[in-house]
């Protein structure tokens, strides 16, 4: 068996990897590195990555199993991975750290806290001092009607975060009856019925797009906060919604352009959401901390022995849901 690494890995993977050549000497293990990309692939009977075109899967006629090291699976080529029968695990254990981004964000936004600071910067004060009046108030969450948009590890740990916030919280979960014990399918009565919306569902053919331009436009002085995917909300929509005052604001961590190795500066959409003061933005970070970057290791690794000591699998991934 073939266990190729096509993540990015650090010294702390690769003392992980050493370790496993040790502990398994009959099974290879080999990093990007160690030999053109083809060669490998055409080896491979596992692969680490997150991301894999149809035409690399084409290349891994022995590929049996990818493990996703993280939870978005988004950059994987599903009806390549379908035809092939090929199965796919993915990581759960940074669901905490992004429900944490997700609290601070939203206490950022609803705070004013990013556009008081950058004031304050300049000499502009806002509040008491300058007698700013109602026009200077920040919002609390406290007793908030929150709405959690996907209810897997991320929308459940942020629900135990809001609870000392004594928020009235509904969850929204595509299985769900339609109103039970504050778990719902009907997303707009969800919407319509709260004051922050966070969303934390993964990027699927049903959920691109999920928020629409006329599910925007209904959510009049709503805040939004996004730690999904940028592409589950209509960009421009989106961008409309916060410029002409229908939104209160929006917490934003995931995005619609995004650098690369040719052009590292680049702002993350068409639309000057930089210029709007009712917008946080956040350089997709959720779970880019040492805690959680450690735990997504420790659980790819965690995943890889059990299939090589068992053949059983851990958090596979249904190839029709993509979750």
């Amino acid at each position: 068996m073939l266990v190729l690494f096509l993540n990015r890995l650090d010294d702390r993977w690769l003392k992980r990897i050493e370790e496993m050549k040790n502990k398994y000497p009959g099974i290879t293990f080999k990093t990007r590195h160690e030999g053109s990309l083809d060669s490998l692939l055409s080896m491979a009977d596992v692969v680490v990555t997150a991301r894999l075109s149809a035409e690399e899967i084409q290349k891994a006629q022995k590929l049996r199993l990818i493990i996703v090291p993280m939870a978005g699976v988004n950059a994987l080529d599903w009806q390549a991975i379908r035809e092939r029968g090929i199965q796919v695990c993915n990581c759960h254990s940074n669901a905490s750290a992004v429900a944490e981004r997700a609290l601070a964000l939203a206490l950022s936004l609803l705070g004013r806290v990013v556009e008081y600071d950058h004031d304050l910067r300049y000499g502009v004060w806002h509040g008491y001092s300058v007698h700013g009046g109602e026009k200077d108030y920040w919002v609390s969450l406290q007793k908030k009607k929150v709405c959690i948009v996907g209810f897997g590890h991320i929308g459940q740990h942020l629900a135990r975060l809001l609870q000392p916030f004594s928020c009235e919280i509904v969850a929204v979960k595509r299985t769900a009856p339609m109103v039970k014990d504050r778990i719902t399918s009907d997303l707009d009565w969800a919407i319509e019925t709260s004051d922050v919306i966070f969303i934390t569902v993964p990027l699927t053919k049903e959920t691109r797009n999920l928020f629409n331009r006329e599910r925007l436009f209904r959510m009049k002085n709503k805040f939004l906060i996004n730690v999904s995917r940028g592409e589950v909300v209509d960009e421009q929509a989106l961008f409309e919604a916060l410029r002409d005052g229908v939104l209160a604001g929006a917490a934003i961590d995931t995005w619609y352009t995004y650098p690369s190795t040719d052009r590292e500066c680049v702002l993350p959409s068409r639309f000057p959401f930089n210029t709007l003061r009712n917008v946080v933005m956040s350089p997709h970070v959720g779970a880019h901390c040492e805690e959680a970057l450690n735990s997504l290791m420790n659980e790819t690794f965690e995943i890889l022995e059990k299939y090589i000591v068992t053949g059983e699998l851990m958090n596979r991934v249904d190839p029709e849901c993509q979750y």
